[in-house]
């Protein structure tokens, strides 16, 4: 939410706008104004925990054959595939 349009919500929310009118009122959905006109204070965000690639335990070996060659991403996927890993990249 930019800024403090939280707030613009909020004046409306307390003026007793549906969530819809309220919605078409800032260009927004119906349920991110439900959202922010019953939240009490000003929102915070938090990130998330970034997530792993199923490719992280290879890694070093890639790093190795990229360095041998300029290999293509399906050479790679062949080469992980013939080391026993079944690594499903798709």
């Amino acid at each position: 939410m930019e800024g403090e349009k939280w707030k613009e919500l909020r004046i409306d929310y307390a003026k007793g706008l549906s969530y819809s009118e309220i919605g078409k009122k800032h260009n927004i959905d119906w349920r991110t104004a439900k959202k922010y006109g019953e939240r009490e204070g000003k929102p915070e965000y938090v990130l998330k925990e970034a997530r792993g690639s199923k490719l992280d335990p290879y890694k070093e070996q890639i790093d190795v054959w990229l360095e041998e060659a300029a290999y293509s991403a399906a050479r790679i996927q062949e080469k992980l595939e013939g080391i026993g890993s079944h690594v499903n990249t798709r």
